[in-house]
């Protein structure tokens, strides 16, 4: 019998592939001699290629001549099953020109169910599933597979970084750009701290409460927090500054790539983080997470996060509100 193969198309963000690994890892684990191929985007690509369970991975180009060599290319493949599951037009369009006994489509546009229905087999739409765990346990079983509970600790563990914590027994606290009113989406609610001394004096209520140290890591959007950060701590490296403060230590960390911060999560006692890759990362490795996200969203980010363990999740509000709110969690 010749090997299975499967196309997933997963042309976005990290975070939204490490939900797409839940179904991909169930279906390598199902039939460890499938032949899996991700194609990915210039975001997520150099990522996916650290997963052992995928056997090739492409990066979607951007180039018109490129994309056209890449259609070619798949015209003349033949796969046991395609699936757009970021619902993309060039993924839609690379599904329906590729030769594949299964075709499914992962889409929130309702009029897609109606145009591509005699060229896909099967096309979740969003609104009609409880849940992105939901959905993936219904692809599983129209390929007569089953959902693990070991399907969802799809990260191993990562060791290519130069970080030392010393076995540090910590929390992580991710203060990217979704804590910076207008460096993120406009319209959802501000948590940005009014104060240096107000973030200061949540950061020392963690490590009070907990009587844990604590990380601090970044975004790739610098903001005035940091620079302050960085002037009030002792400079230990060029990218590591450190606060002792109670017996522990506050360790701050600038400009972590992706592996480093995934290395982190992994690690830690807790994640406090806006809803984003490193809480997927943090459910991946089964972390405790707080993950906060704008209320106009809830319903949204419920659907993804369904899965996950060891989680609560607070409303974005003014910082002195859901710093109280985060401390009484701890």
């Amino acid at each position: 019998m010749l090997n299975k193969k499967y196309l997933f198309i997963r042309t976005d963000r990290i975070g939204d592939f490490l939900l797409s690994a839940i179904l991909i890892k169930s279906i390598k684990r199902s039939d460890k001699n499938s032949i899996i191929t991700v194609i990915a985007s210039k975001k997520n690509y150099n990522y996916i290629k650290k997963f052992s369970f995928i056997d090739e991975v492409i990066e979607y180009p951007t180039g018109i001549v490129d994309r056209f060599s890449l259609y070619l290319k798949f015209i003349l493949k033949k796969y046991y099953m395609v699936a757009a599951l970021d619902g993309k037009k060039r993924s839609i369009f690379l599904c329906t020109i590729t030769n594949s006994k299964i075709k499914i489509l992962c889409t929130y546009k309702k009029v897609y169910k109606s145009i591509f229905k005699f060229i896909f087999s099967q096309i979740y739409l969003d609104d009609e599933n409880v849940s992105k765990i939901h959905e993936i346990k219904n692809i599983l079983n129209k390929l007569n597979y089953q959902l693990n509970d070991s399907d969802l600790n799809t990260i191993s563990e990562n060791k290519k970084n130069n970080l030392i914590i010393n076995n540090l027994d910590y929390i992580l606290l991710h203060f990217d750009e979704k804590w910076i009113h207008n460096d993120y989406i406009k319209n959802y609610k501000s948590i940005e701290p009014d104060s240096y001394f107000e973030f200061e004096n949540f950061i020392k209520d963690i490590v009070n409460k907990t009587e844990t140290n604590l990380y601090i890591t970044t975004g790739l959007i610098s903001n005035k927090f940091i620079t302050l950060i960085k002037n009030k701590f002792n400079k230990i490296s060029e990218f590591k500054f450190e606060l002792n403060h109670n017996n522990k230590k506050i360790i701050f960390l600038e400009k972590t790539n992706f592996f480093e911060l995934e290395y982190l999560v992994s690690k830690a006692r807790l994640l406090i983080s806006c809803h984003g890759a490193a809480t997927h990362v943090a459910a991946a490795f089964n972390i405790k997470i707080i993950d906060i996200f704008d209320k106009s969203k809830i319903l949204f980010y419920q659907k993804w996060t369904n899965h996950f363990r060891n989680y609560t999740n607070v409303e974005r509000d003014n910082f002195k509100s859901l710093s109280s709110k985060i401390i009484n969690i701890l």
